[in-house]
């Protein structure tokens, strides 16, 4: 009765107080694969401490240490007679047990199909609206690729397509006034433009959109990830900010990110009603949106990012559920740390710092409207409140100095998480 006591009791620190203090601690933006690791040990062990706290309370009865009444419970279980020397008081930590073992299983089964078949629909959607990236003469301007001159820009609507495993396409003549047959563009070297450098390198399926809001997102999958990308972003960014975006998304789908945050999606669904799962769940989405910064600052450049970043968080445009965007889940995201407004008056000066205020600076995004023209008392802007991608603005500006021994004692601590559960029914 004691270890189970102990384990109820652990469950349920980590269920509410352990999360809540670290959703607001500002370490784990210094480190977020460490952190991530640690909200994951969290999780797994706030889920197994539960169901080992009613397998404890079943099996009671049978002996004093734990481990004994497992062992002869699953003998009694082998006998025939699993029922041998239990109360009903037991047989309700039993029933228990069995419900809420269902509960956390089905619900991350449910919830891993739904965004599965979301995505598979998805994809087959952008391949159908989208166009496949082939010349340079259509949507890129002359921003986009490095060594084409400004007079050799178009900004046409015929087409832009894609060079990916589809070579059926690369053929079409319709692919704009710049746009030969062969492919080539404006005649200048295919491996000159950002988007056919990231397609190359890192192997990916880009879908183009005719669209005019500047949005960027990939849509993950083992062997048929996309990433998208709309006309409104070409026209948005310039060659530095477009190449910065593509190595982000690029590291989303490298890195597998959607599988970090489906658990935490799962447990949020499985227990609606407590704030500490919406909590983690955005905060791992944070973190993993950080973790792709570092990827594509570490192959681009910090500033390109933030200038992008600033950009589209502007736009706020949606993307589709089971995507992995650019500027994160603002809708899923603010609401747990205290927001209303996804783009409160501060992205409006970050902004103006970092796109009009810039040299050369391309044209805002359609529809986005002018960062001027925000009140600098926005409605949804509460004191206190750090908006999400302020927070990776500010942190790609100014990178955080991280001591060896902070990533060091969340791997531990994350350790130390995992082996409490099984040390306290070894030691009951």
């Amino acid at each position: 009765m004691t270890t189970a006591a102990l384990l109820a009791l652990f469950a349920g620190v980590l269920a509410w107080p352990v999360p809540r203090l670290l959703a607001a601690a500002r370490w784990p933006h210094r480190c977020p694969r460490a952190a991530i690791v640690l909200w994951q040990a969290i999780g797994l062990a706030g889920g197994v401490s539960a169901l080992l706290a009613a397998i404890a309370f079943t099996v009671s009865p049978l002996s004093g240490s734990t481990p004994t009444a497992i062992t002869d419970h699953l003998g009694n279980i082998a006998a025939g007679s699993p029922l041998t020397g239990l109360r009903w008081v037991n047989l309700v930590g039993l029933a228990t047990a069995t419900a809420l073992a269902c509960r956390l299983f089905g619900v991350l089964c449910a919830s891993t199909a739904a965004t599965l078949r979301e995505r598979h629909r998805h994809r087959h959607l952008v391949d159908l609206a989208g166009r496949r990236h082939r010349g340079h003469g259509a949507w890129e301007s002359a921003d986009h690729t490095h060594l084409h001159p400004p007079t050799t820009a178009t900004a046409t609507a015929g087409g832009a397509g894609g060079g990916d495993a589809d070579r059926g396409d690369a053929t079409n003549p319709g692919d704009g006034p710049g746009a030969g047959g062969d492919g080539s563009g404006s005649g200048a070297d295919s491996t000159t433009c950002c988007l056919c450098e990231h397609r190359d390198r890192a192997g990916i399926l880009l879908r183009i959109l005719d669209h005019p809001i500047a949005v960027a997102y990939c849509v993950p999958g083992v062997r048929h990830a996309r990433v998208v990308v709309s006309r409104g972003l070409l026209n948005t960014l310039d060659a530095a900010e477009l190449d910065a975006v593509l190595a982000h998304e690029a590291a989303h789908v490298a890195g597998r990110h959607d599988l970090v945050i489906q658990p935490f999606v799962a447990w949020e669904r499985t227990f609606p009603f407590l704030r500490p799962a919406r909590e983690a769940t955005a905060a791992v989405s944070l973190l993993v949106e950080m973790l792709a910064d570092d990827a594509a600052a570490r192959e681009t450049n910090r500033r390109s990012l933030a200038r992008a970043l600033a950009r589209l968080g502007v736009a706020r445009a949606p993307v589709p559920a089971g995507a992995l965007s650019i500027t994160g889940h603002p809708a899923a995201v603010l609401p747990a740390l205290g927001a209303e407004d996804p783009l409160p008056a501060t992205a409006a000066r970050a902004a103006t710092r970092f796109g009009a205020g810039s040299a050369g600076g391309p044209r805002s995004a359609p529809g986005a409207g002018s960062a001027a023209a925000v009140a600098p008392d926005a409605p949804g802007l509460r004191l206190g409140t750090v908006n999400p991608v302020i927070s990776r603005i500010a942190r790609l500006l100014d990178p955080p100095g991280v001591r060896w021994w902070l990533p060091a004692g969340a791997y531990l601590a994350a350790a130390a998480v995992l082996a409490a559960p099984p040390m306290i029914v070894l030691i009951g």
